[in-house]
């Protein structure tokens, strides 16, 4: 399997607290959306001319308000044997899930890396496992 030809590499933020936790997005249950319902990074694709670090403090504002002073990308495996895996950016946060702004999907909620939640998309699981091995 690989890439459809013209897409580009979407972005995700690991967004994690100094207590170990990895904040995570409800999407929103609509069937026309991809993986509905699920517990995923805050993230998405690039807008005309954007590099992929001004996609992610893009969409890190517009979903939670966030807008962070530092951060990385890492460089993650792909989940699927020919696919090409997303950027990731993580960036440290030391603030209160009460701080957030809700600004796309159900809910923002601060889970710890050892427990993620259920459901939640394969690859996103993937991705957030691989940062939290490496720490």
């Amino acid at each position: 399997m690989t890439d459809r030809p013209g897409k580009t590499r979407g972005c995700f933020a690991i967004v994690v607290t100094p207590r170990g936790e990895v904040l995570l997005q409800l999407r929103d249950d609509k069937a026309d959306i991809g993986w509905p319902g699920h517990w995923s990074l805050p993230g998405g694709g690039a807008e005309a001319g954007e590099t992929p670090r001004e996609t992610i403090l893009r969409e890190l504002r517009e979903e939670t308000g966030l807008f962070p002073e530092a951060i990385e990308e890492v460089a993650v495996t792909a989940y699927a044997t020919g696919k090409t895996p997303p950027h990731v950016f993580v960036t440290i946060w030391d603030g209160a899930a009460h701080e957030l702004v809700l600004g796309e999907g159900q809910d923002l909620r601060l889970f710890p890396l050892s427990a993620l939640p259920e459901p939640m998309p394969p690859h996103v699981r993937h991705y957030v496992e691989q940062f939290a091995h490496g720490l």
